[in-house]
């Protein structure tokens, strides 16, 4: 008897201890609070599913004007590039060039090429000197095709230069040398596109390491974005030849490109 009287307590007090300790919250009502309330967005905050699809569908919303009304870019870009020793990282040359790009959104790039030279003296175009080494253009995050090129995620909300920003991180679904992988940083307040840092989707061939990272900013009252300065650093191994390239430019004289009247 005194055995089953001192089993009685014991589940009696476990129930009690149950009825006393908080329920356990539902799945939604815990987005619920995860979520910002009545659109508030603070640094640092969780994010749910749901608000990183609604954050990159106002921004996709916002860029996709710009994809489908215009062509592409027209800008004047001032590049240095430097050539380094893998492992010492002993700077052996140094090019600048001087150059207008047309930067169209879904076809090669063309530019005309101004001025050149090699550690400071002017060099004459030829097979490989004074050549930008541009690439295909990339393949856009925010464009109609966005969402089937990327995974696109919200993964944080942080301060970059004192601004409130999302930061996204972007995964290429079927990998190619055009994608751009990393992350991208859009500004809270009013969508603007910040910077981006990351490498390429796939490797290009000799090319053992990429890093990028520009910055960027809108445009004609928010109308567009476009890339305002950066660095690129890439280590390539093509027959024996080995160099570090390391490529910072800035972009001037940036317009829109109409798109050919059909």
């Amino acid at each position: 008897m005194k055995k089953i009287v001192f089993i009685s307590l014991i589940l009696f007090s476990f129930l009690l201890f149950a009825e006393e300790a908080e329920p356990q919250k539902p799945a939604e009502q815990t987005a619920e609070k995860a979520a910002p309330a009545k659109g508030g967005v603070y640094e640092g905050m969780p994010v749910t599913p749901e608000f990183s699809k609604e954050v990159i569908d106002k921004i996709t919303v916002k860029y996709s004007k710009m994809y489908e009304t215009y062509a592409g870019v027209k800008n004047k870009r001032y590049v240095t590039v430097e050539y380094r020793e893998p492992g010492t990282n002993k700077l052996l040359e140094t090019e600048k060039y001087v150059y207008t790009r047309w930067d169209y959104w879904y076809k090669d790039l063309k530019y005309e090429l101004h001025s050149c030279e090699s550690d400071g003296k002017p060099r004459k175009p030829g097979i490989i000197a004074c050549d930008p080494h541009e690439s295909k253009p990339g393949i856009p995050h925010f464009d109609k095709n966005g969402e089937k090129e990327y995974i696109r995620e919200l993964v944080a909300v942080e301060k970059l230069n004192g601004r409130l920003a999302y930061k996204i991180k972007m995964t290429a679904r079927k990998p190619k040398g055009e994608h751009f992988v990393g992350h991208v940083w859009i500004s809270v307040d009013n969508l603007e596109y910040m910077q981006n840092e990351g490498k390429a989707g796939k490797k290009r061939m000799g090319e053992k390491d990429l890093y990028v990272k520009y910055q960027a900013k809108d445009f004609n009252n928010g109308q567009f974005f476009h890339f305002t300065s950066g660095i690129t650093r890439v280590e390539i191994s093509v027959m024996g030849y080995k160099r570090i390239l390391v490529y910072k430019f800035e972009n001037k004289e940036i317009e829109l490109m109409p798109k050919d009247k059909k």
